[in-house]
């Protein structure tokens, strides 16, 4: 038997509310990626170290002015863009949020794959 006087259902207007554990997420996601941005400005620079033991006219990239350049400023300057990156992904909803949380480590994991790459070579 068909009822014809049950009511319609009301149309859909909008996006569906976001899911309650999505919020969460982002900033468990996010704590997790400053973590990672702070250890890699404190600890990064301190690759520097390396040199120590260079003696003169060594051809290591790590013993020249330039390698220990790049070691010592590439992680602080990965940190300065990842850490923004990630507060702009953990604030934001949607699209752009997640884009911001998927680009934030790749800036710290590849500094720390140069600076080893130099510091150990």
């Amino acid at each position: 038997m068909i009822n014809d006087r049950a009511a319609a259902a009301p149309p859909l207007r909008g996006a569906a509310p976001p899911a309650p554990g999505s919020a969460v997420g982002r900033f468990v996601i996010g704590l997790l990626l400053l973590a990672f941005a702070g250890v890699t400005g404190l600890f990064g620079p301190l690759l520097v170290r390396a040199s120590d033991s260079c003696s003169e006219g060594e051809a290591r990239t790590i013993c020249s002015v330039g390698g220990q350049q790049i070691v010592g400023n590439l992680p602080v300057a990965a940190v300065f863009v990842a850490a923004p990156l990630t507060v702009v992904g953990m604030g934001s909803r949607g699209s752009a949020g997640r884009c911001c949380l998927l680009a934030a480590p790749c800036l710290p994991a590849p500094a720390w794959v140069v600076s080893l790459a130099i510091a150990g070579a």
